[in-house]
């Protein structure tokens, strides 16, 4: 019998609180250069906030799966995906000694 797995099984479920000031200072051109414009950085900032629950908390894995589907939806790209989730992986090892 095989298992499969998706890409996203290999981040978090534990969700930890991000607040907006974060998102905003982290999804930049500056920690991630493949983001072509401001508009993309503002679609990846508008999902990841829409996506945390009223408590303001966020997984790795949540976030991942917003990116993927935006890179479905052909909004980002799948470099930008990487560098986000990059970013994002060291946010949290930094803050919550998690990836």
């Amino acid at each position: 019998m095989a298992f499969f797995s998706s890409p996203a099984d290999k981040y978090s479920q534990t969700e930890h609180p991000v607040s907006d000031r974060d998102i905003r200072l982290l999804i930049t051109r500056e920690h991630i250069p493949t983001l072509g414009t401001h508009e993309q950085a503002k679609v990846i900032e508008d999902a990841i906030l829409a996506r945390r629950h009223g408590d303001g908390k966020i997984s790795l894995r949540q976030i991942y799966t917003v990116l993927q589907e935006l890179v479905g939806q052909k909004k980002i790209s799948k470099y930008d995906r990487d560098g986000v989730m990059r970013v994002m992986e060291k946010y949290f090892h930094e803050h919550f000694g998690s990836v």
